[in-house]
């Protein structure tokens, strides 16, 4: 019985456990949820997911979702992902759950936005740069390509104007291109949409697309440089692609921010030598070049009083510029559930010129909600409507309503008031008789310009499997431009047909249709080889409507409308478009998270080629190691991170072709014998193909010291063949020229960036941000037989693009005064005819052999100080102005002081000759003599800030406060002291009389909630 006892026992026990088994299974739940990077909103694939207290687990897929079984609630969540801090979550209901991991400090891991997706970093295997949004808010600028100015290796910015909303010039490792028509400008693609960008505007000096939008809605800029990188794109890759992500909302309460920001602008110093003469000085330059020209004293007196009374001294540059205010307000909200995510914004900017006349106003706004229908399914909108305001009169030296060209060609002699106060306008010689008086121009002319633009994108996402998923997103970009310009009856280009005014209508509206799948798996049980996969297909439309009217002969100046003129001069509309087609496809290898591979390949379709030439295949292959998670590489333990990097791609370049260059044209509108024709007006290039562009890159990047220092350097070498070009053709077609591919272009160099903290305590810090780039440009195949001149600069094999082709100067004759030049390039003799030197290859380029930007950022507790210095050395910059300016001092010309400089008797040395009024020595004809060195360093950015600490915020119900202080362009350093205006001109290095670069300080809050 004892046994059997023990026995019925077992079986009970038995019995029960397995009950209780069972029980404990059939209550295991399963949890499902999305690991998401917390700044960018995007996946985080391969995350690891498990139970605290159990085994086993599982990983986020590649759209960051992923599945788990747990025994009960409540449970603890550890998930952790490399690059990302780990996190413990607490759950206590079946409920699905987002997850954000915040990223680590090991910058190599941050999540980048590349080419139709984003990448860790630390896997990235081509030359791409981010740009946190955090430092491009609230600073006093317009648009978002100027504050990029020195942040990014590679990148040349060049601002060549400060009117407000001007265009911004940007060439990414060098010029790509030598058609005047093309364009060596980066495609911008924001939020996944290529878009139109630069110049749209047809009657304004200057404008940019990009001022639309509002900096302080951008979460990152990512700028690819390297055909890796850039060949996803295709013929849009050529130049570079810089990516802008805006801000989009986040899981959790609505947090809402409001800044404000006022200030001024003024311009910065003018060169010494670019000074303007005062009255005395004028008069006694303007007597000498008379006498010297063979008249007698008395007669030279007697010439200076038709333009002088003694009394006047005007200072123009103090009427042409101005004090212009600035201010900005900005407000945000954002927030939202696992199901549903919002991000909303408006912004008020306005910035008046520190040149009369110039303004911008702008008002913007971005809507984007984010909603996930279920597990498989999500949605996404995006709108962003802007308008602004430009007023833009003339700046350059298409006008004489210019007032900057005012300042250097009108006399101090000539008074812009009458003896009542009113403005100046009498047809003189000692007054307005043949230059205008800007401050009447200013106030009875108009030149402005109505953007209403809106960016737009709608976005559906399936997640067809765990590891697979299909994107469609199409996106919108509406341009809508209203210009006109009105010119007073009165005075000024206006005068000699009673007034007049053109009004320019033009309309851009543009698709961009993007399907995509991508996909991610892992080839082995232990996840050491993982693949990212993406393959879509894309179309892109643009279409261009365009009107145009013109009218003269306005009874009053009271109305400036064009329908109050009595004469119409122009009543034309035209159509324009192009479109692209594009199959893309990429795919990342990457092993142990150590070995690394990746390839793209593109086929694009272009409307601005023949049936023939349409087509192009762009493919690109990269490669990297990272060498510090080797076994061998273990015991250097002061290195961090230390990836070897390399890559090669093909691209091509289609940006600013004309859409209709290739066929022949018959242009009509034209009357023959009063009845209506045509003629061809276009001879077509039906043979005409891409521009190809071919680079390889070869990189590191590492960091050292627990990551207290990091390192990117890139070797690089571009090569552009079948560039695009007008050869001279026989007249026999009716035509003198004819578009082709001929010749072939190099740009090679290297980059370096290093950032490092140097210190970093409890309460204080210093960080510190240093690049360098030098590109060397050179033509590798001549377009022409033989080098030639192409303006100031020559066309020939070896030599840079932008090398300068002039005569050389050889100073003046002490003994008498001539201008001297040398004859040949060997620089053995001179001569002072003009016309007996030779033009020379002067070696001396446009292009900077070196530029960069470095930066120190200082914090101690709540204050923080910061500096953006901006350097650029090595190149020559052309006064393309200077026979205007020099030597002949006479009642339009000569206004330079640097001309007190000028040659008086044997023996003085001197670079300014002998003033002869009337002179035909050409001394002041283009030559090396008026090139100058355009080496320079630009406090481009400085502020000083308070945060508030958390018991101050806590009591003010506040999550943060900042005030702070911020100036832009306060401090410039010229090297060549004979440079008479601001170093920083147009790409080509050549003046142009733009408006003078803003300098500005502004106080500002920020406000959190």
């Amino acid at each position: 019985m004892f046994p059997e006892y023990f026995v019925r026992r077992a079986r009970i026990s038995f019995l029960f456990a397995v009950l209780t088994t069972l029980s404990a299974f059939s209550q295991q739940v399963e949890i499902r949820g999305k690991i998401l990077e917390e700044s960018s909103k995007s996946s985080v694939v391969g995350a690891t997911i498990r139970a605290k207290g159990h085994a086993g687990g599982t990983v986020s897929d590649i759209n960051g979702d992923f599945h788990l079984k747990l025994k009960s609630f409540p449970a603890t969540l550890l998930v952790s992902s490399t690059g990302y801090k780990s996190q413990n979550i607490e759950l206590y209901e079946n409920e699905p759950v987002t997850i954000y991991l915040e990223e680590d400090v090991n910058k190599l891991n941050e999540v980048v936005v590349v080419g139709y997706g984003t990448q860790k970093k630390s896997n990235i295997t081509s030359s791409v740069v981010k740009v946190d949004g955090a430092k491009l808010e609230q600073i006093p600028i317009s648009s978002v390509d100027q504050i990029l100015q020195g942040k990014v290796a590679g990148l040349q910015s060049v601002t060549f104007s400060g009117q407000p909303g001007a265009n911004q010039q940007i060439r990414i490792r060098g010029v790509g291109s030598i058609y005047s028509n093309a364009s060596s400008q980066p495609t911008f693609v924001i939020d996944g949409i290529i878009i139109n960008s630069g110049d749209l505007s047809r009657n304004t000096t200057t404008s940019n697309v990009l001022a639309q939008l509002n900096p302080d809605d951008i979460e990152s800029v990512s700028v690819l440089k390297d055909a890796a990188a850039t060949a996803i794109y295709g013929a849009l890759g050529s130049n570079g692609v810089i990516v802008i992500t805006t801000k989009s909302g986040k899981v959790g309460k609505t947090k809402f921010s409001f800044n404000a920001e006022v200030g001024y602008n003024t311009h910065g110093p003018i060169p010494n030598a670019g000074k303007t003469l005062g009255t005395s000085d004028w008069v006694t330059l303007f007597k000498e070049s008379i006498i010297n020209a063979g008249y007698t004293q008395a007669q030279a007196d007697a010439q200076a009083t038709n333009y002088s009374d003694g009394t006047v001294d005007t200072d123009w540059l103090s009427l042409v510029t101005r004090k212009g205010q600035q201010r900005q307000y900005n407000f945000s909200a954002s927030g939202g559930s696992d199901k549903t995510k919002f991000y909303v914004s408006a912004g008020y900017f306005k910035q008046e010129s520190n040149v009369i006349g110039s303004d911008l106003k702008r008002v913007s706004s971005v809507v984007k909600l984010d909603h996930n229908v279920n597990k498989k399914l999500s949605f996404a909108l995006n709108l962003q409507p802007t308008y602004s305001r430009e007023n833009a009169p003339s700046s350059n030296s298409s006008a004489f309503s210019n007032p900057v060209m005012e300042y250097y060609f009108l006399r101090p002699t000539q008074n812009p008031y009458n003896a009542d106060g009113s403005l100046n306008i009498n047809n003189t010689a000692k007054d307005f008789s043949s230059l205008f008086n800007p401050l009447y121009i200013v106030n009875n002319d108009k030149t402005y310009i109505d953007f209403f633009s809106i960016n737009g994108k709608a976005e559906a996402k399936y997640n067809i499997i765990d590891n697979l998923s299909f994107s469609s997103k199409l996106g919108l970009q509406y341009n809508n431009l209203e210009e006109y310009k009105y010119n007073n009856p009165n005075h000024g280009d206006g005068k000699s047909v009673k007034g007049r005014a053109y009004a320019y209508y033009t309309r851009y509206f543009l698709y961009d249709w993007v399907n995509q799948f991508d996909y991610h798996t892992y080839f082995t049980s232990n996840k050491d080889l993982a693949l990212d996969a993406t393959a879509g297909y894309e179309a892109l439309s643009s279409k261009q409507y365009s009107i145009n009217a013109a009218s003269n002969n306005y009874p009053t100046d009271k109305l400036i409308a064009s329908s109050i003129a009595s004469t119409p001069t122009e009543a034309s509309a035209t159509w324009s478009d192009y479109s692209f087609i594009y199959l893309f496809a990429r795919a990342n290898l990457s092993f142990q998270n150590k070995y690394f591979l990746s390839g793209s390949i593109r086929r694009d379709g272009s409307s601005r080629f023949s049936e023939d030439k349409r087509y192009g295949y762009f493919p690109s292959g990269s490669a990297g190691w990272d060498i510090s998670k080797e076994e061998f590489f273990k015991p250097v333990k002061f290195v961090d991170n230390f990836k070897l990097r390399g890559s090669y791609g093909v691209v091509a370049n289609a940006n600013g072709l004309g859409n209709y260059d290739w066929r022949p044209q018959v242009g009509y509108g034209l009357s023959y014998n009063n009845q209506p024709g045509g003629s061809y007006n276009t001879l077509g290039a039906e043979d005409l193909k891409w521009e190809s562009g071919k680079q390889t890159d070869i990189g590191l990047d590492a960091t050292f010291l627990k990551n207290r220092i990091n390192i990117v350097f890139d070797w690089y070498n571009k090569i552009t063949d079948n560039l695009i070009y007008k050869l001279p053709t026989s007249l026999s077609t009716g035509f003198s020229t004819k578009i082709t591919n001929v010749g072939a272009l190099q740009n090679k160099g290297i980059e370096l960036t290093i950032n490092a903290t140097p210190i970093k305590t409890s309460d204080f810090s210093w960080d510190v941000s240093f690049n360098i780039t030098h590109n060397k440009n050179s033509l590798t195949k001549n377009p022409l037989d033989v080098d030639q001149a192409n303006g100031s600069f020559i066309l020939g094999k070896g030599h840079d693009f932008y090398e300068f082709y002039l005569k050389e100067w050889a100073g003046v004759d002490p003994t008498n005064g001539d201008p001297l030049w040398y004859t040949d390039e060997t620089k053995t003799a001179t001569t002072n005819n003009y016309n007996s030197a030779a033009k020379v290859a002067t070696g001396k380029s446009a292009s900077p052999k070196y530029y960069g930007g470095f930066s120190n950022t200082f914090t101690y507790k709540g204050f923080s100080v910061s500096g953006d210095f901006y350097y650029n050395y090595g190149n020559y910059v052309q006064d393309q102005w200077a026979a205007y300016l020099y030597d002949e001092v006479n009642s339009s010309y000569g206004k330079y002081s640097y001309n007190l400089n000028r040659w008086q008797k044997a023996g003085d040395i001197t670079d300014v000759p002998k003033l002869v009024y009337n002179s035909t020595n050409k001394s002041n004809a283009a030559s090396t003599r008026f090139l100058y060195k355009g080496d320079y360093i630009r406090l481009r950015n400085v502020s000083f800030g308070y945060n508030f600490n958390k018991s101050v915020l806590s009591k003010l119900n506040l999550s943060s406060l900042n005030l702070y202080v911020r100036g832009t362009n306060l401090f410039t350093h010229i090297y060549d002291k004979k440079l008479p205006f601001d170093p920083e001109q147009n790409i080509n290095s050549q003046s142009n009389f733009n408006f003078f670069i803003n300098k500005s300080v502004t106080f500002g809050i920020n406000v959190g909630l």
